[in-house]
C-alpha cells in the first residue's frame, strides 16, 4: 500500500501549493499582492495576448466567476486592459499593460529563484524525466476533460 507521500495526486498537489506559497511570499509588486489566479491569468495572457475572458477560463481551468473577479482586480491595479473585439463588439480582448509586463518580468525572476531552491540536489536528467512524465499526464488529463488543445511546451 502506498502512503500519501508516495501518491502522485498528493505529491503534485502539495508541490504545487508549496511553490505557489513561496512565490506569493516573494511577490509584492508596487503595493499589489497578486494571488494564485492572477499569476495563471497573466501567464496565459503573456503567451497569447488578446484572448477573451472565456478563452482564459478554459486555458487556466478556472470557473468564469473566478476569472472575472481576477481580471477585474488586475484591471483595477493597472496590469491589464480590455479592448472591444472588432469582429464581435460584445466581446472584449485582454492585453497586458506596461505595468503588467513589469509584474510578469519581476515574477519570472522570483520564480527562477524559487525553482532553484526546489530543484536543489536533483540532477538535470531527473528533472527532464519529471517534466516529461508530468507533461504527458497533463496532456492525458486535458484530453479526458475534453478541453481544447493547449500546448504546455511554450
Amino acid at each position: 500500500m502506498t502512503t500519501p507521500h508516495q501518491n502522485l495526486i498528493f505529491l503534485t498537489n502539495r508541490v504545487g501549493r508549496q511553490l505557489a506559497r513561496l512565490m506569493l511570499e516573494r511577490i509584492e509588486f508596487e503595493e499589489f499582492m497578486p494571488q494564485g489566479p492572477h499569476m495563471g491569468l497573466l501567464s496565459d495572457i503573456v503567451l497569447e495576448e488578446g484572448q477573451r475572458q472565456q478563452d482564459l477560463a478554459t486555458s487556466t481551468i478556472k470557473d468564469k466567476g473566478t476569472v472575472a473577479r481576477s481580471l477585474k482586480q488586475l484591471e483595477a491595479a493597472g496590469f491589464i486592459r480590455r479592448e472591444v473585439d472588432l469582429n464581435d463588439r460584445r466581446q472584449k480582448r485582454i492585453y497586458l499593460t506596461e505595468k503588467g509586463r513589469r509584474l510578469w518580468d519581476y515574477s519570472r525572476s522570483q520564480s527562477e529563484q524559487v525553482m532553484t531552491c526546489a530543484q536543489k540536489d536533483i540532477s538535470d536528467e531527473d528533472l527532464k524525466v519529471c517534466a516529461s512524465v508530468l507533461g504527458k499526464m497533463y496532456s492525458n488529463l486535458h484530453k479526458q476533460l475534453s478541453l481544447p488543445h493547449q500546448s504546455i511546451d511554450q
